[in-house]
């Protein structure tokens, strides 16, 4: 009878090549003596190292230009009304070429951080949560603000996908790409809200467009500071009224709308289905 593939290897099988197929599946792969190293160690220690990292794997220092406060007044200054248009046009315009030199190095940061990173799981998962919340450059245009995202993703790479996805909510990136900083009580935006089921939670087929609709309204009020480049909330521009959302009503705000999906056996079907892709098959039985 074959082995159940959650039946751990057993020492014996625990060799050179084993350990190069782990760090190949739950990495980037190993050079010959990490392989080596991590053969040494064995098995367990391995996956402990690779599962539970020391608390400083995420504090991974920025690039050189990835500086709030720098670009916040850099923005702030082209909307001054203090300077003339011809000026205006000349600071966009190397405002422009700067993101586009920082969007650059931003790739060539990401991808040294991939080769050297001592937490190659965290990396990993950091890519696959990329994929998954995607954002594009193209529309998000913004160097610090794709960082911004890709160190959140790096954070909780590991953690409570609740919190990820809340924290994804309110990510300068994501809000841009999606619309959802121009979404006010008198008008929702349900670009947000459509992909955060379609794509990020539950899946097609397992929620309705009134959901879609009740779910913009919660989202309302959700802005981008530019001075800081941070989220930030705008009370008067939320829908506070009654809202039904799927099996819940009340004056739901996006949290809600976030923990009730969570709460969907569907959720974990199609997160865990995702994760399952990435790491063993393409086409994982149910």
């Amino acid at each position: 009878m074959q082995a159940s593939i959650f039946t751990p290897l057993s020492p014996q099988q625990w060799n050179y090549e084993t350990a190069a197929h782990l760090l190949n599946r739950a990495g980037f792969g190993g050079t010959p003596a990490e392989i080596e190293a991590a053969y040494g160690k064995g098995l367990e220690a391995t996956v402990h190292d690779l599962v539970d990292p020391s608390d400083d794997f995420a504090n991974v220092p920025p690039p050189a230009w990835a500086h709030p406060r720098k670009i916040g007044e850099i923005r702030m200054e082209m909307r001054s009304k203090k300077i003339s248009p011809k000026e205006r046009k000349e600071r966009k315009r190397e405002f422009h070429d700067m993101e586009g030199e920082n969007i650059l190095d931003l790739r060539r940061w990401w991808l040294e951080r991939m080769l050297t990173s001592p937490a190659p799981l965290v990396e990993k998962m950091t890519l696959f949560w990329h994929g998954h919340f995607a954002t594009s450059v193209q529309k998000v245009r913004d160097g610090y603000w794709m960082w911004l995202q890709n160190d959140t993703l790096r954070r909780n790479a590991l953690g409570n996908f609740a919190t990820l996805t809340k924290k994804m909510s309110r990510d300068p990136a994501m809000m841009i790409y999606l619309d959802l900083q121009k979404s006010q009580k008198e008008h929702p935006n349900e670009n947000w809200a459509r992909e955060l089921m379609e794509l990020f939670t539950v899946g097609i087929g397992n929620y309705t467009e009134q959901d879609i609709r009740e779910s913009a309204r919660a989202f309302t009020g959700y802005r981008v500071n530019l001075r800081t480049q941070q989220f930030r909330f705008a009370p008067f521009q939320h829908d506070a009224s009654s809202k039904t959302f799927m099996d819940r009503s009340g004056p739901l705000d996006g949290d809600d709308i976030i923990d009730t999906l969570m709460k969907k056996p569907t959720c974990a079907q199609f997160i865990g289905r995702k994760i399952w892709r990435y790491f063993v098959e393409d086409d994982p039985s149910p």
